[in-house]
């Protein structure tokens, strides 16, 4: 006795099942990968935002300390921003150019470089690295 068709193709439908169900899951896993990936780098991008803007506040108080109240501070100064950037600290240093003021114009002035570090390390510029650890520094020079 022949077996029909039929009984032959038994089992077709379970086989399609169980590749449809595997390939559906390799799609997910991958969407969910590159899901996480964009997440990250996002995160990553915002944070480095963050950053920056830490360092060019803390630039622009190394400028004002050098324009308005005539001083450089020799040592490397730690400022928390708490109102600006919160989580981020910025590490300012200043350097005078030169062993005294020049005479521009008839007019004594006096260069300084100003070097500002943003970070999350919670402490001074540069942390301890780490995944999540972003930094950025900005340079200014000025003359009082």
């Amino acid at each position: 006795m022949k077996p029909s068709r039929r009984r032959r193709a038994r089992g077709f439908a379970l086989v399609l099942a169980v590749f449809l169900t595997v390939l559906l899951a390799a799609i997910s896993a991958y969407l969910l990968t590159v899901s996480n990936v964009q997440v990250e780098s996002g995160v990553k991008d915002e944070q480095g935002a963050r950053a920056y803007q830490a360092a060019r506040a803390g630039v622009e108080w190394g400028a004002y300390q050098v324009v308005r109240n005539a001083t450089c501070p020799a040592v490397a100064t730690t400022i928390a921003m708490p109102f600006s950037v919160p989580d981020f600290n910025v590490t300012v240093t200043c350097t005078a150019f030169g062993a005294g003021p020049e005479t521009e114009g008839g007019v004594q002035v006096r260069a300084h470089r100003i070097t500002a570090t943003g970070c999350n390390s919670g402490g001074a510029c540069p942390g301890v690295l780490s995944p999540t650890y972003v930094e950025r520094e900005l340079q200014l020079t000025v003359t009082n």
